[in-house]
């Protein structure tokens, strides 16, 4: 893993400097979007901040750590008070078509009462090699996204869900992040809004809320160091009163590599830092 990732930062976490930025985090969350959305206010709490040795059963699945076939390294662990997530996927080497799908999540044991989640972020690494003769490339991103509710057949495949990502495609400028929020319904993807760019090992806080009293998700991602905000709203038109059929909230880091025709050891990488996670109910 250290080959793949790099050597493990060996620092001691400073306390005081994580109890400042945690409560400022529960400030901004507070009077985030309430001009926009103008609805009743959510109850923020922190959930975890990662300051014990292992992962909480009480508060996380212990399913879904590295899914898919095509991971040969993978990393879902507490590291010095954060939550570490990476993945390393690898394409085949039969076509020119399609990618091969790698992850490392981290799932809410309940999730359904969860209407926001919001979370320090830090991309720490992502790599991806591309393949010129398959046209839908690489990339990685590092999430937030879950499903909210559900459009009214009970059916699972109109639970409607929503994602907030920061995407490198292996065409992308290196150590630039694409930050976009998006739902997903009926097996389409809809709703895309660009949410400018960040970078490769800047301290973000991402956020993403669902407004049901006005019937949108709100997304953003703020600078820590700076205190810029960048947010967009994801308005829908399905009936949004029942619960989802397939309850879901997640974090996590997410491999796409491409597949490319006689081409060996062709991998994707992405790794992400997870601290002080806020949900609002």
């Amino acid at each position: 893993m250290r080959a793949a990732f790099g050597v493990k930062k060996e620092i001691q976490q400073d306390i005081p400097m994580k109890r400042t930025i945690m409560l400022a985090l529960v400030f901004f969350l507070c009077f985030s979007f309430r001009a926009q959305a103008q609805q009743p206010s959510l109850h923020f709490a922190l959930y975890d901040n990662f300051n014990q040795q292992f992962l909480s059963p009480a508060k996380w699945a212990t399913s879904s750590p590295c899914f898919t076939w095509s991971v040969l390294e993978c990393v879902r662990e507490i590291q010095n008070g954060e939550l570490r997530l990476a993945v390393r996927g690898y394409g085949t080497e039969t076509s020119n078509l399609g990618t091969q799908f790698g992850e490392s999540e981290l799932h809410f044991i309940k999730p359904t009462p969860i209407r926001s989640i919001a979370t320090q972020l830090v991309v720490r690494r992502t790599s991806a090699l591309g393949c010129p003769a398959n046209p839908q490339g690489s990339h990685a991103h590092a999430l937030l996204a879950g499903s909210f509710f559900n459009s009214g057949s009970g059916s699972a495949t109109d639970d409607v869900q929503a994602f907030l990502i920061f995407d490198r495609f292996s065409t992308d400028p290196v150590g630039v992040l694409a930050a976009q929020a998006f739902m997903f319904w009926q097996g389409q993807f809809f709703g895309g809004v660009s949410l400018g760019t960040a970078r490769v090992g800047q301290n973000v806080i991402a956020q993403l809320q669902w407004d049901q009293a006005n019937h949108q998700f709100l997304a953003s991602w703020t600078d820590v160091d700076t205190g810029a905000v960048t947010q967009a709203s994801m308005p829908y038109a399905m009936s949004d009163t029942a619960p989802p059929a397939a309850p879901d909230k997640l974090m996590g880091v997410r491999a796409f590599t491409a597949n490319c025709l006689g081409t060996k050891m062709l991998s994707v990488g992405m790794e992400a830092t997870f601290d002080d996670v806020i949900v609002g109910r």
